[in-house]
This record gives structure tokens, C-alpha cells and sequence, in this order.
């Protein structure tokens, strides 16, 4: 016991070194400027907030004094420039903590962090099966885009006045793109895309959602229990 506890203490000092890389010399994270903007699942970290360069937000944050404004992405494995930071493609809800200092044309150095804070939004594909194949009880679907081959069953949705409606199943967890939805055994197909914009051809993070309508005949595919992933590319 008493050797962990000095192990753990020995590395304290490690930690706080560690954790210090994210804060400049001269500044606090409570004094941080927190930035945010959300993403479609599949983008990059922009390099824009509201429009503006990163480089003009953390000019921004000196207020009126004139002087030469330098920043740069502090990763975890270091010091890196803005350009790498616009590489990043989070898969979910991420701070990313910027350095900047104002090298004053009074002589000394200021400084400031800013934490960019991205939000990160899945794509969801509603399917709803009708006709015939409600008989079946139940019908296997496959979605295919973007490197990705999911499958999943949809099965019966109570009609809550009695009876079934139709078969129903969803994709979730997808990056924005544009996907093939098949009904195995049958010939229907679906096209849809998730977070395009259709008058600007922009990612749209609030388009994350689309149901598709199928009208098929009975089927005679083999249900898969769920649904399961093949792939992962984006």
C-alpha cells in the first residue's frame, strides 16, 4: 500500500504538467474566451466562429491594443498550428484549447486562451415499411453511403387504436451524406441524404433526420435480430 502511494505521488508532478500544456504562461482557464459551433458527424473542426478567422476571434479577445496577435492549437501531443486543428474530424462533443498572444507594439507580450467547444450532431434514418409485408412481421433492410453497410430489422408498429400500421426500423449514428436504403429480397430501393442542403449544397447540421416510405410485398429475406455495422470509413 504504501509503495502505491508514493508511486502515485511521484507522479502527481507528471499530471500537472500535463494538464498545464492546455493553459499559456500568463493566463487561467477561468480567464478563457469560450467560442462554440456544431458539426454534422463527418465534418471538419472550421476554422470560423460566426464567420470570423480564429486568428480575428483571438485578436478579438485583446481588445483595441495594437500589435501582432500569434495562436496556435494546443493538442496532446503539443504545440500545433491552427491548419491541423481545421484537420479534426470529431465524432463527438470536443474542447479544443487555442493559444494566443498579442506581441504589444508598446514591447512585452500578452496573453490569452480560448476554448473552442464543437458540438457534434448523428444523422438518423427513420424507415417505414407498408403493403403486404405486414403480414410477414417483418423485413430486412440495408443502408449503404458514405463506407458504411448497416443493417437492421424493421418490424411491426402498433397502431395505438389496435392493429399495425407497418414495419418500422432506424439508422442512427451516420455522418452526413447521401445513402442507398434496400429492402433485401426485394427490388425497392430509397435514395436520401442526411445534412445536404439542397439550395446550397452547404452541411446543415439541423437537416439530421429523414424518414423514408417503402410499400413492399411480403418478404422472403431472413430477419436479423437488431442490426449490426460493416465498416467504418467516412
Amino acid at each position: 500500500m504504501q509503495a502505491n502511494i508514493k508511486r502515485f505521488i511521484r507522479l502527481l508532478p507528471l499530471a500537472a504538467c500535463a494538464a498545464l500544456l492546455y493553459i499559456s504562461p500568463k493566463s487561467s482557464a477561468m480567464d478563457a474566451v469560450w467560442l462554440e459551433e456544431t458539426l454534422f458527424l463527418g465534418e471538419s473542426v472550421p476554422l470560423r466562429v460566426n464567420g470570423i478567422p480564429l486568428e480575428e476571434q483571438a485578436a478579438k479577445a485583446f481588445g483595441d491594443e495594437p500589435g501582432e496577435v500569434e495562436c496556435w492549437w494546443m493538442s496532446m501531443d503539443g504545440r500545433k498550428n491552427l491548419e491541423e486543428l481545421g484537420r479534426q474530424r470529431p465524432r463527438n462533443g470536443t474542447d479544443y484549447h487555442i493559444s494566443a498572444v498579442l506581441h504589444k507594439e508598446s514591447g512585452g507580450d500578452t496573453w490569452r486562451d480560448l476554448i473552442y467547444h464543437i458540438d457534434v450532431k448523428s444523422g438518423s434514418i427513420r424507415v417505414l415499411a407498408e403493403g403486404p409485408c405486414v403480414q410477414t412481421g417483418s423485413v430486412l433492410l440495408e443502408l449503404e453511403g458514405r463506407g458504411l453497410c448497416l443493417y437492421a430489422e424493421a418490424l411491426p408498429d402498433p397502431d395505438p387504436q389496435g392493429g399495425v400500421t407497418g414495419l418500422t426500423a432506424e439508422f442512427s449514428g451516420l455522418p452526413f451524406g447521401s445513402y442507398t436504403i434496400t429492402a433485401v429480397g426485394q427490388e425497392e430501393q430509397e435514395l436520401c441524404s442526411l445534412g445536404i442542403s439542397e439550395e446550397s449544397d452547404m452541411v446543415d447540421p439541423e437537416l439530421s433526420s429523414h424518414t423514408v416510405r417503402f410499400t413492399l410485398g411480403g418478404s422472403t429475406s431472413v430477419a436479423f435480430g437488431g442490426s449490426f455495422r460493416l465498416g467504418a470509413g467516412q
